[in-house]
This record gives structure tokens, sequence and C-alpha cells, in this order.
């Protein structure tokens, strides 16, 4: 079953609370498995709130400033999908009464319990935040309802593009376009002289042409992929060398990278070499947006750099000197011992903002809204693959890294 996109993201706790020692246990025995972000009064929480998200909030209520209910109270409204649990060394009658309209999950008393009061509870409590986010998403998005479905059943034809049932109907419309493109340019050879006799017609020479152009590319699109290893059958292997260069072309006619002559420098890798627990298609669906990003944050007159090579471990990648700058997805699949393939899409261009890039993963507007990422996501979900991205302001340049089970 697929999972929803917030899933392959590392779930962040935000601790609240004036008291040192409670934030040093916290990330004692929380530390290895989530991302912990420590605000030692009130006013200092709610600023971060307005910054970054999370996935978990632990708060105390006797606090300098403003005491914790009361933060609770102005915060669900920077953040109302966000879910609380009290921690006090004072669970008075009038504490625990003040906490039933804040709909906390639960109330815990100081010292922290053993394990089985705590850390067991954690994923619980991290997975109610992320199902009320949903259901807040689901009730926003009921407004748009046919909006999206019809961008849903484009998706869906898209996909149904790539079988061979829908072969046949690819190809008429390959033929039309060809006959489309044939019109447009005899309608440009014999409207040219016209112009040099009337200047006054130039604009109507200029909108055929451009239209001649779009026809051209619609053209090299479809034969790019009824000449491809793809064409035949949604099922066909995930080889990862041709997979890559038919993204990468995919991705340049989609970016229209050649108007702004942005390059893609591949280097080349065994054509042998298959992805697990993918398709063709779906390896892709993959590829397409993770170079679409670059493509995107790339400035004109520069190159994105595409490398892939061959990792004993899945984990290896996350001992290289740079990986603590990134944010990981999907990390705990790096324990698998199965070897991998790492693939490194970089370019000049500044690091990712972690917002942006977590918004777009999650399909939420973004500076990328116009490259769906559901194909990347669904990729990494079905692959147990792993998905890095250099983050600013500890990277100073764009790169992801994204490293798949062979």
């Amino acid at each position: 079953m697929t999972r929803a996109p917030d899933d392959v993201l590392p779930a962040r706790i935000l601790i609240v609370d004036d008291e040192r020692q409670i934030h040093a246990s916290v990330r004692l025995r929380l530390g290895s498995d989530y991302e912990i972000v420590s605000c030692y009064d009130a006013p200092e929480a709610l600023e971060r709130l307005q910054r970054d998200r999370f996935d978990l909030c632990l708060a105390d209520i006797h606090m300098p400033r403003m005491d914790g209910l009361a933060f609770i109270q102005e915060a669900q409204r920077v953040d109302p999908a966000l879910g609380y649990v009290v921690l006090s060394a004072f669970d008075t009658e009038d504490n625990l009464r003040r906490t039933i309209p804040l709909q906390v999950f639960d109330f815990i008393g100081k010292p922290l319990p053993e394990r089985e009061g705590f850390e067991h509870r954690i994923p619980e409590w991290i997975a109610r935040t992320r199902q009320q986010r949903r259901d807040r998403q689901l009730n926003e998005k009921s407004r748009t309802v046919a909006q999206e479905l019809a961008t849903s059943q484009l998706a869906h034809e898209a996909e149904i593009a790539a079988s061979e049932t829908a072969r046949d109907a690819l190809l008429q419309t390959a033929n039309l376009l060809t006959t489309i493109h044939a019109h447009l340019v005899t309608a440009t050879t014999l409207f040219a002289p016209r112009v040099k006799a009337d200047p006054t017609l130039a604009h109507l020479l200029r909108n055929l042409d451009e239209a001649r152009k779009t026809a051209d590319a619609a053209v090299s699109v479809a034969d790019g992929f009824f000449n491809s290893a793809y064409a035949s059958r949604d099922s066909a292997p995930a080889f990862v060398a041709a997979g890559l260069q038919h993204a990468i072309d995919i991705a340049r006619r989609m970016s229209r990278a050649d108007e702004a002559n942005k390059l893609v420098d591949a280097t080349a890798f065994d054509p042998a070499t298959v992805a697990r627990n993918l398709s063709g298609i779906e390896f892709l669906l993959m590829m397409v947006p993770a170079i679409g990003v670059a493509l995107a944050v790339t400035r004109p007159h520069h190159t994105v750099r595409l490398e892939a090579r061959h990792l004993p471990r899945l984990d290896a990648a996350l001992k290289e000197p740079t990986a603590r700058q990134f944010l990981w997805l999907n990390r705990k699949h790096a324990a698998l011992s199965q070897p991998g393939v790492q693939i490194v899409i970089d370019t000049a261009a500044p690091a990712l903002d972690r917002s942006d890039f977590e918004t777009w993963l999650k399909g939420e507007p973004s500076p990328f809204s116009s490259i769906a990422a559901r194909g990347l996501v669904a990729g990494l979900q079905k692959s147990h693959a792993l998905l890095g991205s250099a983050l600013a302001p500890a990277a100073q340049a764009f790169r992801l890294v994204l490293v798949l089970p062979v």
C-alpha cells in the first residue's frame, strides 16, 4: 500500500522547557531516532513554529514569560495540526482541567517515565499529528475537488499512455503531430515572401514560426518515447544507465533547457545494472522530477552534473563527509545490507531551502509546483530507496543523492 509523502520524511520533535536537564534527557533517549529541536521558553518556540513544521511538541507547564498551556493555545493558531504532550512535575487538578479544551495527546509527569510510558509511545503520537495534517489538507482540498480530480485523471491517463494497451492511441497522436508540423512548415515557407512585401505581417510569421517550433518539440517527444526501451510495456526492467539518459532527455524538454542553454553532463555507467523493485516506467517517473528540479534551479548557461556509481551497501552513502549536511528521506532503509547504486545530481546553484523542499515532496504549493514530485515519492516508497538533499544554510550548493537497491 502506498504511504503518504510525509511518511518518508524524518520526524521532528520540538521540546519547550526551561530545564536544561529535560532537554538533555530527551535528546539522549530520542536523539538517535528523531530530529530534536530545543527551545527554552514559549516565545522562542512560537517564533520557531512560524518558520518550521514539526511532528510533535513536548511542552512544560511552568516556564517564565508564558506558561506551557498558554503557549499551546497560541501555538495552535500558528499550526492547528501539531500534536502536543504536556510535561510537568505538577499534575494538579487545575492543570489537568486546563489541558482538556486544548485536546493534548497526553499529560506526562516528571521525571520522565520508563520506555513503555515514553519512548514506545512517540511513534503513535507522531502518527496522530501526521494524520491530523492529512485530514486538514483533505478538508482544504475539498474546495477545489474538481481541479484535483482533473489533475489526477490527467496523471492517470499519462501512466496508461506509457503502457502497451495505449500504444496504438499514442502512435496515432504522433502521426497527427507529424502532419500538423508539416503543415506549419509549409505555411511558414509560403507566408515568408508576403512579409517582405508587407512588414506589418511580421508578427503573424513569428507566431507561425513559434507554433512550428512547438510542434517540432512535440514530435521529438513522441519519437523519443517510441525509440525508448520503455515504450513496449510498463513492466520493463529499470536499467539504470538507459533510464537515466531517457529521463535526462525528458526533463530537458519539459524544462525547455535548450532555450536557456542549460546542459546536463552525465558520466557513463554500467548498462546492465537494474534497480530493484521498480519497472522502467516507475524509474523514469522517479528520475524526471529529480533532474527537473536541478534544471529549474540552474542558472542559464550552466551545467547539471549527474554521476552514478555502485555502493557495496546502502548505508555507505551516509558515511560520506558531506552526508551530515543532508536531509535524508527513508533513512531507516539504510540498515539493509544489500548493494546499491548512488545517483548524484548537483549544480552550481544555491542549496535548497528545507521548507520549499518538503512542501514540494508533499505536493503542496512551492517554487517547484510545476514539477510534480509524486513519481519520485512513489519510487522511494516502493523501492526502499534513500533520498538525500543538501540544505541551506549548512550546504552552499544544490545536490540531490538517490541511493537505490540493485
